[in-house]
């Protein structure tokens, strides 16, 4: 290889180096710019008031203690709120994918199309996010800030927030019994019913017959976090009447109830509420035998009693033969 070959290898690998240089200080300046659109790392403590605001509602998820919310009024699903904090504490990077105004139809974070997220503690705003479409496999979600144009991708949790209707944010808890609480356990049904009691010698009818504990314990897990399928809407709501409700629970801890329930039922589906008022919940048919098991499956079955063997008939003893005397020998 000649001297000139030679220094053309070396000044096409300087050139290879001085791309390379710069290639990394862009890539360096647009992680700068992307970084920019960090969100602050706020948890449930940090704030007091959530509202989401789309095109056809709006929802204010407000703190009400500790461990309470509310959405539009109602009980709040703790779990919607604590993953909408764990979406937020995700949001570590994000892809630039527009920066001009006509984009924002497009992607759905125009003022139209897109669901406003505000963040709020003490009447001040933490964050403030219009949440658009999906990413591209629905991977992630576009968002911009409200001031600006800059279109960014970021990860998916945030749009899987703001997508849920106001069921979803609804707590749908019924009921949440420790069945090892449990005394007492009232039934009442049209045409019937039944009392069971918990006693030294286990579960027992009111009128002193055994119950099976098994199956009084099945019957009591359906309680222990017994979850509703929906709502009635404003108008069933409206219609709904428990003055006299065609089922009754009443589960009796040692001093107080734990759960006291009345059931209506429609074609479709029954409705449920506290006895004493409350949240009306929606409840699917196919529950009711977990929950209101008919009595003659909680009875205690008889004990098998072991089949006694067959007397043994007692061996006939042998009769004796008469001993048989030898002929005589006849002498010749």
């Amino acid at each position: 290889m000649t001297p000139k070959q030679l220094k053309q290898i070396a000044a096409g690998l300087l050139v290879l180096v001085v791309l390379w240089a710069g290639l990394k200080l862009f890539k360096k300046d647009s992680d700068t710019t992307t970084a920019k659109f960090a969100l602050p790392a706020l948890t449930a403590d940090d704030v007091d008031t959530v509202k989401i605001y789309r095109s056809n509602d709006t929802l204010v998820i407000a703190k009400q203690g500790p461990e309470a919310w509310s959405v539009n009024g109602r009980d709040a699903s703790l779990s919607a709120v604590t993953d909408l904090f764990h979406a937020l504490k995700g949001v570590t990077t994000a892809e630039l994918v527009a920066q001009s105004a006509a984009s924002h139809k497009g992607l759905g974070v125009d003022a139209a199309s897109g669901k406003r997220l505000a963040i709020i503690k003490g009447g001040k705003t933490l964050v403030d996010l219009i949440v658009g479409n999906h990413g591209p496999a629905f991977q992630g979600v576009y968002v911009r800030r409200p001031a600006e144009n800059a279109v960014y991708l970021i990860q998916d949790g945030l749009g899987n927030s703001v997508d849920k209707g106001l069921d979803d944010w609804r707590d749908r808890t019924i009921a949440k019994v420790d069945p090892d609480r449990v005394q007492t356990i009232d039934i009442r049904m049209h045409g019937g019913g039944y009392v069971l009691r918990h006693g030294a010698k286990g579960w027992q009818f009111a009128g002193g017959a055994r119950a099976d504990s098994g199956a009084v314990r099945r019957m009591l897990e359906q309680y222990r976090n017994l979850q509703a399928g929906g709502f009635p809407t404003k108008a069933q709501e409206d219609s709904i009447s428990f003055t006299h409700p065609t089922r009754r629970v009443t589960l009796q801890g040692a001093s107080h109830p734990l759960a006291d329930l009345v059931m209506d039922s429609t074609t479709s589906w029954w409705w449920v509420r506290g006895a004493n008022g409350g949240t009306i919940f929606r409840l699917e048919t196919w529950r009711l035998p977990q929950l209101f098991p008919a009595d003659s499956t909680l009875k205690a079955k008889p004990p098998k009693t072991a089949a006694k063997p067959a007397a043994k008939t007692p061996a006939a003893k042998p009769t004796k033969q008469p001993a048989q005397k030898e002929p005589a020998e006849k002498k010749p």
